[in-house]
């Protein structure tokens, strides 16, 4: 493994080899929702901001993946499955990069912007105030809803 993707996969390998197990088999099951899938690749894109994967880590390991999968499906290994294995992991890919830029563009300027709120209130009392102004029903947060709220 590069020294530079050490860190990344700090954790035994066994539970690193069960959560990505895990991980596939969640992309797989959720492959035809596409919805529930790009919401889950967020989360996992999210996960992986707080363990220090970086953008070009990605496509090593899809790239790594499948040339895994191939082996060890041996000869039975299709043109087919290489094509819609690299279909998934390059959409997955794209969406978890997308997370990844986002949190280095924003990341920082946000935790700023969360300490200086922390710094003139509480927990509790910016979290009820959120919670009454969404209860109230104003027309700007109608407006930030997008029917959601409705």
């Amino acid at each position: 493994m590069p020294p530079n993707l050490k860190p990344v996969y700090a954790k035994p390998r066994q539970i690193l080899s069960c959560k990505f197990v895990e991980m596939m088999l969640t992309l797989v099951s959720f492959h035809g929702d596409t919805m529930v899938m790009e919401e889950q690749i967020n989360l996992l894109g999210f996960r992986h901001i707080k363990y220090g994967a970086k953008k070009q880590h990605v496509r090593v390991m899809g790239d790594v993946l499948i040339e895994t999968m191939a082996r060890a499906v041996g000869e039975d290994w299709t043109m087919d499955m290489a094509e819609a294995w690299n279909e998934l992991w390059l959409h997955s890919c794209g969406l978890m990069m997308n997370v990844i830029d986002d949190a280095s563009t924003h990341g920082t300027r946000v935790q700023e912007l969360w300490g200086r709120v922390r710094g003139k209130t509480t927990e509790i009392k910016f979290g009820s105030t959120l919670r009454k102004l969404l209860l109230s029903g104003t027309e700007w947060v109608s407006s930030l809803s997008h029917g959601i709220l409705e």
